[in-house]
């Protein structure tokens, strides 16, 4: 399975970055039981970790039955001026592993750094 890819709307350095809602349904396959954890991860172009965000920290699972979790809000986003490749991963309660979201999010140099 190939993740859905979504580029997330570009952020200024030090800004703030609004987050992430999601749902995930399924049509025609079932998930094998309920949500258990949420892991979003941020990689630079050469795959070094920048930032790993999880369910015990940054992100709240709404309702582990419909799989509704949202990736909360970053009031300083710290990730260097760049590309960077975010993921999200998902556990079942059955310890399955899935990698349904992925993309990327572009941090542009704030207009007043010189």
């Amino acid at each position: 399975m190939r993740p859905g890819k979504f580029n997330l709307t570009p952020v200024v350095y030090l800004d703030t970055w609004n987050g992430l809602s999601a749902v995930y349904t399924s049509t025609g396959n079932t998930f094998d039981s309920n949500l258990a954890t949420v892991r979003m991860m941020f990689r630079d172009g050469d795959g070094s970790l920048g930032l790993s965000l999880t369910s015990s920290s940054g992100i709240v699972i709404n309702d582990a039955n419909t799989w509704d979790f949202t990736v909360s809000p970053i009031t300083t986003l710290t990730l260097a001026v760049g590309t960077w490749f975010w993921s999200v991963e998902t556990t079942s309660v059955a310890g399955t592993i899935k990698t349904y979201l992925a993309g990327t999010l572009e941090v542009l140099q704030d207009a007043t750094y010189t």
